[in-house]
């Protein structure tokens, strides 16, 4: 259960560092940085009880999975959907604040 938390949250920062530079008239470099991390703060918050149940699921079939082989194919799996939600929520706060990713 540890090991997927550490792995959510290894996907949520590896997202935020990748995210696209955004873009807002008349906001500054700290105005950016205090919104980004207010909808990054938001994303973790919407993804935390997928998670959670995430780490349920493999606890529960981990065995099963690692018996079968696919226990690192099931993790990535779950990591890349996570980050995806993630993502998802982080670009509409964002957009929501007026922003615009970068080109």
């Amino acid at each position: 259960m540890a090991r997927m938390a550490v792995l959510a949250v290894s996907v949520l920062a590896l997202s935020a560092c990748a995210a696209p530079r955004w873009q807002k008239p008349g906001a500054d470099a700290n105005q950016v940085s205090a919104d980004f991390s207010d909808c990054n703060s938001m994303a973790q918050a919407a993804v935390a009880r997928d998670s959670n149940i995430d780490s349920d699921i493999l606890a529960s079939r981990g065995r099963d999975w690692q018996d079968h082989g696919t226990l690192d194919q099931h993790r990535t799996i779950i990591a890349s959907e996570t980050g995806e939600r993630s993502d998802a929520v982080l670009n509409a706060c964002m957009a929501e604040k007026g922003y615009s990713a970068a080109k």
